[in-house]
C-alpha cells in the first residue's frame, strides 16, 4: 500500500515550523518515527525543524514527482525477480527532518519503505532516484527474507557492514551501476584503496568507536562519502563465492559478524596506502 502524505502537507504547509507540524501530526506513527530516529543517535530531532527552512516547495513538488514517475517501474522489476506480495509491505511518502531520503522501518504493523522528500530535494538525486528506490526495496527484501525487524539487527553497528552491503548488492543487481550514490572516480578509487578503507573499518570497530562516518551524507573519510556502501557491497560479493544470494540474508548473527572481521581481515600483501586523495 502506498500512503502519499505530500498532498496534506502542501495544504499545510507555509514554510513555517508550526506548519510542518501541524501536518506531522496528522500522522502520530510517522512522528513518533522521525523523534525516535534523532533519539536513537542522541540527538534532539526540534534541533532540526529549522532544515525546512532550506526547502522550496518547487523542489520538494519535483521530488514527489519524479518519486511516483520512477517508482512503479522499480517496484514491478524487485516483485517480478524476487517475488514479493504487494500485502507485504508499505510505502510511505513523506516531508521530514531529513532523516533520510529512503529507510526501512516498521509501519503500521508492516515493514515499509519511507522516502523523505526533503532529503531527496537536499541531495538532489531527482535522477538517481532509481537506485535509491531499488536500494530501499533491498532492505526491504532482507527483512522479509529474514522474517526479521532489520532495524533491530542493526542495533549493533558493525552489522550495518552486513545490511547495507546486502541492499547495495541488489540495487547492482536490479539498477546496475553507476549507483546512486557514486560520484565520477569514487569506485575507481575506493576499490585502489579497498585495504585502507578495511583497516579504517576494522580500526573503528575494534576500538568501539562510530561507524556512522561510513554510511551518513553527512560525513566524509578520506575525502570520501558513503565509504561503508562499497565496502558492504565487497563484503556481500565474497560471500556469495560460498552462499547463494537468498541464503546470505538469512545468515546467523553471530556468523554474520565472524564472517565481517574475517573479510576485513583479509589483506594485500602490500601495506595500503591513499592513492588519488
Amino acid at each position: 500500500m502506498i500512503i502519499d502524505t505530500f498532498p496534506y502537507f502542501l495544504e499545510k504547509w507555509d514554510g513555517s515550523e508550526a506548519s510542518w507540524i501541524d501536518y506531522i501530526k496528522n500522522y502520530p506513527e510517522l512522528f513518533r518515527k522521525i523523534k525516535w530516529d534523532y533519539r536513537r543517535y542522541k540527538m534532539d530531532w526540534q534541533e532540526f525543524l529549522n532544515v525546512l527552512s532550506k526547502r522550496e516547495a518547487d523542489d520538494l513538488k519535483l521530488a514527489h514527482e519524479e518519486l511516483l514517475k520512477v517508482l512503479p517501474g522499480v517496484e514491478n522489476k524487485v516483485i517480478t525477480h524476487f517475488n514479493l506480495n504487494r500485502e507485504e509491505y508499505n510505502i510511505v511518502i513523506y516531508v521530514g527532518l531529513e532523516n533520510g531520503a529512503g529507510w526501512v522501518t516498521d509501519f503500521m504493523k508492516k515493514p515499509s519503505i519511507l522516502f523523505g522528500l526533503e532529503a531527496i530535494a537536499e541531495l538532489k538525486w531527482y535522477e538517481k532516484l532509481e537506485g535509491l528506490i531499488t536500494h530501499e526495496f533491498g532492505h526491504l527484501i532482507h527483512w522479509l527474507l529474514r522474517k526479521e525487524n532489520i532495524e533491530k539487527l542493526e542495533e549493533e553497528q558493525i552489522i550495518w557492514l552486513y545490511t547495507e552491503g546486502f541492499a547495495q548488492r541488489i540495487e547492482d543487481l536490479i539498477s546496475g551501476r553507476p549507483w546512486h550514490l557514486e560520484r565520477e572516480g569514487w569506485f575507481k578509487w575506493c576499490e585502489k584503496n579497498e585495504d585502507l578503507i578495511k583497516g579504517e573499518f576494522l580500526r573503528r570497530a575494534g576500538e568501539n568507536e562510530p561507524l556512522n562516518p561510513f554510511f551518513g551524507s553527512w560525513y566524509t573519510l578520506f575525502g570520501k562519502q558513503y565509504l561503508g556502501y562499497y565496502l558492504g557491497y565487497k563484503f556481500i560479493r565474497w560471500l556469495e563465492r560460498e552462499y547463494p544470494l537468498r541464503e546470505i540474508a538469512r545468515l546467523k548473527k553471530s556468523d554474520v559478524k565472524s564472517k565481517i572481521f574475517e573479510f576485513l581481515s583479509l589483506k594485500r600483501d602490500i601495506p595500503p596506502q591513499p592513492q588519488d586523495l
